[in-house]
């Protein structure tokens, strides 16, 4: 016992022990990028006095080392980047100035400069979360992947390195030449990196995982600007954290991610009515529970209430071109008002899911995840109608409610390479994920709608402790900004996710400046 105790001790402390030297200095590191902080003005003055105008200071510096991929505030492109974000939130938010790294070094040199002026920086992939600050940053510096969009299929063609300015549609139809795929996001526009920071179901889950599953490798710049590969066996503990731990360790610029074999697929989405519920939700409980037969096989199903009517959306797919594979038998018995399923080509299924996800509007995504129950789906149903209702005078309010299923294949395939840093165990499922997103165009009613989701996920999460099937896992990249995702992982998770950042990240760069999205110690925002 002594013995084991003595071994577990050792392992905690290597792994708290400090990946950067504790006489880290950041004009040297800076040096070592070919920038001499002294022969910039405007760095020599913040090394010199430590002025408080760093984000100034930055900006300067970043203009005079890299030129024209620099743009600040009301400069010639500057409201062409912003009107780019998915969310009216992100879009409203007005950065000191924008940088356009081009390779891993770029971000490496803004990093360091970010440290030596105390100037706070976000990053921006895809620019797809919808909450405030989550990719963009007021006042400081936005670091956009726009220019790194770098795609490179290995020779014997198992893996693609992916650089994170990419869209998933750009990485999708770049691979259908080579009649190949990768484990990645569903609707076209959405950033490589997010999403797979932050987990990543897709359309393959329950064959393949989940996309941070499938990344054989990241190429991370670290707090300390020094570039490392994180592999299964080369920073193994940080390999671990990327798999769900969000951008709290440093900022990734290269994903190599597994490919596998891909033709075109059946997919698309059903349109039924309120007479058909009853059916929908049989059919979504039973490809659910029984997904192992059949691993090929996805599904979303969503409600929304829309002019005074009910509808119900399917989502479904298989990946392969097979309209009539025996998974979906329930599916396929219930006649639906719409039909929108077809043989398609991953992209083009990518590119129909977009059209339901329209940019320029205000946003709130929330997740919360039970375990699997007829029951309490129609529970949760019924209460989401019902708190509907009295919003439903919102100005152009689209208020849809998601239901997916965290299989247990899915849970099972996130045991690979070493586990993903979710705290899932593939003995507690299959897991209910439900996903409320509402979409409005009033700043006046953000208080509103927010406080209408938080009403549901109170009273749904009331029934489900009265009825045992309660599951604190938040998926991330749905959650709000009202809601602690890294808690969610279970203790032990977030212990060790703290360590490890601690250990890369010493002075907290990730946590105090970049202090956008969901970091270590608490969510985003409260709720008032």
């Amino acid at each position: 016992m002594k013995a084991a105790l003595t071994i577990l001790a050792s392992a905690v402390c290597a792994l708290s022990q400090s990946f950067e030297p504790t006489n880290f200095n950041v004009t040297e590191a800076l040096l070592e990028n070919g920038v001499k902080a002294s022969a910039l003005p405007d760095l020599a003055d913040v090394a010199e006095r430590s002025a408080l105008s760093g984000c100034t200071a930055a900006c300067k510096s970043l203009r005079a080392i890299f030129g024209s991929n620099i743009l600040v505030e009301g400069s010639t492109g500057y409201a062409n980047f912003s009107s780019a974000y998915w969310s009216q939130q992100q879009e409203e938010v007005s950065p000191h100035c924008v940088f356009y790294p081009t390779k891993a070094l770029d971000v490496s040199t803004v990093v360091l400069l970010s440290r030596l002026t105390q100037c706070p920086f976000a990053a921006k992939s895809g620019g797809h979360a919808a909450f405030t600050g989550a990719s963009n940053i007021e006042g400081g510096i936005t670091v956009t992947f726009q220019k790194m969009k770098g795609l490179k299929l290995s020779v014997n063609k198992k893996t693609v390195d992916v650089q994170p300015g990419n869209v998933w549609h750009d990485v999708y139809t770049s691979l259908e030449t080579s009649k190949l795929g990768v484990v990645g996001g569903r609707v076209a526009p959405i950033g490589v990196g997010g999403l797979t920071t932050g987990g990543g179901i897709s359309f393959f889950a329950n064959e393949l995982g989940w996309a941070c599953d499938n990344v054989e490798s990241y190429e991370v710049v670290t707090a300390s600007g020094i570039i490392v590969t994180a592999t299964p066996t080369s920073y193994s503990d940080l390999y671990w954290a990327l798999r769900g731990g969000g951008n709290n360790f440093g900022l990734v610029t290269s994903f190599k991610l597994r490919t596998f074999p891909l033709g075109k697929m059946w997919g698309g989405d059903r349109v039924f009515l309120e007479p058909q519920f009853p059916d929908t939700i049989d059919a979504f409980v039973s490809l659910g529970q029984n997904s192992a037969q059949d691993t090929k096989a996805a599904q979303i199903l969503s409600f929304v209430a829309q002019g005074g009517a009910k509808f119900a959306s399917a989502q479904l797919e298989y990946a392969e071109p097979n309209p009539n594979a025996s998974i979906f038998a329930a599916w396929n018995a219930i006649t639906p008002a719409v039909d929108n399923i077809g043989i398609k080509t991953l992209a083009q299924i990518t590119e129909q899911l977009a059209e339901s996800n329209p940019y320029g509007q205000r946003q709130s995504y929330w997740a919360q995840t039970f375990k699997l129950d007829k029951d309490l789906i129609n529970f949760i149903l019924n209460v989401f109608f019902e708190e509907n209702d009295k919003i439903a005078d919102v100005a152009n309010l689209l208020s849809p409610l998601s239901l997916q299923v965290i299989t247990v294949p899915q849970l099972q395939k996130m045991q690979q390479n070493g586990g993903n840093a979710l705290g899932l165990d593939p003995a507690s499922g299959p897991l209910l994920l439900i996903n409320p997103a509402p979409a409005w165009t009033d700043a006046a009613d953000d208080d509103r709608v927010n406080k209408f989701v938080d009403t549901l996920f109170k009273r749904t999460a009331a029934e489900a402790e009265k009825k045992g099937l309660t599951s604190q896992y938040i998926y991330m990249n749905y959650a709000s900004k009202y809601q602690d995702v890294i808690v969610s992982y279970g203790d032990a998770n977030k212990a060790r996710l703290q360590s490890i950042a601690k250990k890369y990240d010493p002075k907290g760069v990730f946590q105090k400046l970049q202090p956008g999205y969901f970091k270590l110690d608490g969510p985003p925002a409260v709720l008032s």
